[in-house]
């Protein structure tokens, strides 16, 4: 059974069970700020089990793309190592909230890997928790499994969850095959499921009972619920009788091109540098697909690591440049009649991945130098040992990976001093956290207190409010008075706080002849936080106060954030859908946005840009505001940030037959209103990744009179002509 067939044999099962077949979600987790990716097929269903929605279906079944790079639940250390360890995979799996449970899922289960796909039963063993008998006399009395391969494990093998910090969780029950003849294994004294390698796990049952929340405490939910995760690459290892999940169809035309464009056979040594970049091309694929680029923070940091983690497997082989960019043809081959969006930017994604590569390369060149002149002068001075300080300032300052150094060390028979680059990175650790804390503001003071704030900026410049709380010194008090630095939380307010790349709303917070001067709005869980300080008189709790948004301000921003994004369609329709916004800072004086494209602008594309944007800008056409389900709007052909997070429903902002983006900020009524567009400046500011800063309106007026009026000066002392 090929990946095509055993993907449509699964689905099809679980049709003919009355589940509903819902399809992959992103693997960038919608409403779950707890995860950076999607890491099992449960994530999309967790408001569920919670009730926090309530299931439009008893039960499901999914086959889900999932990463695991780092942090809890990863595998990135053993990929390529192990015949069954991915970052990149696909998850089969099927779902009850509150439906049926442990009986008929562990029936389900059992039926499917025996009956439709046909695994010898006698080599199927199961693990439960350790105190769920009762889910050990359902194996034994609705089963052909005996008692004596069944295995009581701990919370460490058998406990699942949650899904991020928070969410359902419960006892499991893993279901083995047993490969000790077919595959290569490190002997153990117990020769047992959870203990020895030679045993398989491929299909995990998690009987969901409780709710775990932040802080760890467990409570019984309403509605128990089923939770199954298969590992599809490693069920199609044991059904293509391959002893490894690297060998099966799947990844067969990955490998073939690694082999291909390497001169190498996949053999021996060659076999795990190979399998880790067959993985992590998978990964950085579909990565990029999503609208995730690499960066130095967050989603783009993790893929930025898989990505030169693949450089340096291919260095091991003998790549010395960009390579990983001829081998996304293979991935689509492979999976993209699967997964289409991944079909849909492939020159982008290779334009990344290249760009990545190069500079990725120079570094390890550098890198390799210095080693060596370090490597030289220990030897000069017949030191053993590299020093820490060395190590660390080629990690630090260069770039240069440890596992790099410590190769190359280990090949000239020298050791390291960890105990000191140890040292040194505790140290940059704990600046890291001093430099963390030192935000003026401690979230944790309003948690559970303060109550969200209502919005009423959309069409509002002044309005009254009533003072929640006062922050001072990171205290909440109960009065305040002249020359003190407040944050102040109102029932509701005109001020827009800082969100999505728009800057927070300045002004002034009045009570008679009491003022408070607002110079920033932050948002944090649905509050507007008012920074200020007091100019005169005192406020109190409870105060009923006038605020009164800094107008030509907002409206400067207004129009900033509407030319943001008649900028971004222009950038998809003159240089290409691949242009997706990487960024953006929407302020009063100018706008900032960064895309991926690969390469610099030319004058002539600019001009176009400018172009397009200002015939737009002088037909006055409508901006509409509208909300919908998530769904809708994507229907509908409105653009999402893929790094945004957005709620069930969204707001829309469309300029009609042009531009149609989900989006939560402040607008102009209709495009003329923005006066004027002109790009400033384009350059790079990573590999893959550009950045335009434009300006608009009477901003523009103001640049146009400087450079108007150095061009007259200059005439005047050259005695030339202004033209």
């Amino acid at each position: 059974m090929n990946s095509e067939e055993l993907r449509k044999v699964f689905l099809d099962y679980f049709k003919s069970k009355n589940h509903t077949i819902v399809k992959s979600s992103s693997l960038i987790p919608d409403n779950d700020p707890t995860l950076l990716f999607t890491t099992a097929g449960m994530v999309q269903f967790k408001q569920y089990y919670s009730r926090t929605i309530e299931p439009p279906f008893p039960c499901a079944a999914t086959i889900q793309k999932c990463l695991r790079a780092g942090g809890k639940g990863s595998d990135l250390e053993n990929v390529g190592k192990t015949p069954r360890h991915h970052t990149f995979f696909e998850m089969l799996g099927n779902f009850s909230f509150g439906d049926y449970f442990k009986k008929e899922a562990i029936e389900l289960a059992y039926e499917f890997i025996t009956k439709v796909v046909k695994i010898n039963p006698d080599k199927i063993w199961v693990s439960v928790y350790q105190e769920d008998q009762e889910a050990a006399e359902i194996w034994q009395k609705y089963t052909d499994i005996p008692k004596e391969r069944i295995v009581f494990l701990g919370k460490k093998d058998n406990w699942w969850g949650p899904a991020g910090a928070e969410g359902a969780c419960g006892p499991c029950s893993e279901i083995y095959i047993d490969l000790r003849d077919r595959i290569e294994y490190k002997k153990t004294k117990n020769e047992l499921p959870g203990e020895s390698d030679g045993f398989l796990e491929f299909w995990n049952l998690v009987f969901n009972q409780y709710y775990q929340d932040i802080n760890g405490n467990l409570k019984p939910l309403e509605y128990k619920g089923i939770d199954t995760g298969m590992g599809f690459e490693r069920l199609l290892m044991i059904l293509q009788n391959k002893k490894s999940v690297y060998e099966t169809d799947v990844f067969e035309p990955i490998i073939n091109k690694i082999c291909k464009i390497s001169n190498l056979k996949y053999e021996d040594k060659n076999k795990i540098p190979i399998n880790v970049i067959a993985d992590h091309i998978r990964a950085v694929t579909f990565v990029l697909a999503e609208g995730v680029f690499p960066s130095n923070e967050g989603r783009g940091y993790v893929l930025r690591h898989i990505l030169r983690r693949a450089i340096r497997y291919g260095k091991f082989i003998g790549f010395d440049s960009p390579f990983l960019y001829q081998i996304v043809d293979s991935v689509i081959e492979s999976m993209g009649k699967a997964y289409p969006e991944i079909t849909e930017n492939v020159e982008m994604i290779k334009s990344i991945i290249y760009s990545e590569e190069e500079a990725f390369f120079k570094t390890l060149n550098r890198g390799l130098e210095k080693l060596n002149e370090i490597i030289e002068e220990a030897k000069k001075s017949k030191i053993k040992k590299l020093s820490g300080d060395s190590i660390f300032m080629l990690y630090d300052s260069m770039g240069f990976p440890l596992d790099f150094t410590q190769q190359v060390a280990q090949d000239e028979n020298l050791e390291i001093d960890y105990d000191r680059f140890n040292q040194l990175m505790e140290e940059q650790k704990k600046r890291a956290r001093i430099h963390w804390k030192g935000s003026d503001f401690d979230f944790n003071l309003i948690a559970g207190v303060a109550k969200p704030t209502e919005y009423v900026g959309e069409d509002l410049y002044e309005s009254e409010g009533t003072i929640q709380l006062l922050i001072k010194n990171n205290s909440i008090v109960e009065t305040v008075s002249e020359n003190d630095d407040v944050v102040i939380i109102l029932n509701k307010t005109p001020f827009y706080a800082e969100k999505g790349g728009q800057i927070g709303d300045i002004g002034i917070i009045e009570k008679g002849m009491n003022k408070i001067i607002i110079n920033d709005t932050k948002f944090v869980e649905n509050i507007h936080l008012h920074y200020g300080r007091v100019l005169n008189g005192y406020f109190k709790a409870n105060d009923k106060v006038i605020l009164k948004v800094n107008t030509e301000r907002k409206q400067a921003i207004a129009r900033n954030h509407t030319a943001t994004h008649l900028l971004h369609k222009a950038l998809r329709n003159i240089i290409g859908p691949h242009c997706t916004q990487a960024g953006s800072l929407v302020s009063y004086d100018r706008l900032r946005f960064d895309f991926t494209h690969p390469k610099q602008l030319s004058k002539e594309e600019i001009e176009k840009i400018e172009n397009e944007i200002n015939n737009i800008i002088l037909q006055n056409m409508p901006v509409k505001i509208s909300k919908m389900t998530k769904d809708e709007a994507i229907k509908s052909g409105a653009v999402a940030i893929f790094e945004e997070k957005y709620g069930d429903i969204v707001r829309v902002i469309e300029i009609p037959e042009y531009s149609k983006e989900l989006c939560g900020g402040t607008h102009v009524k209709r495009t003329g209103d923005i006066g004027l567009f002109k790009i400033i400046s384009e350059n790079a500011i990573s590999a893959g990744t550009r950045r335009i800063e434009a300006v608009t309106g009477l901003n523009l007026l103001d640049d146009y009179r400087k450079y108007f009026y150095l061009t007259k000066n200059l005439s005047n002392i050259l005695f030339a002509d202004e033209t």
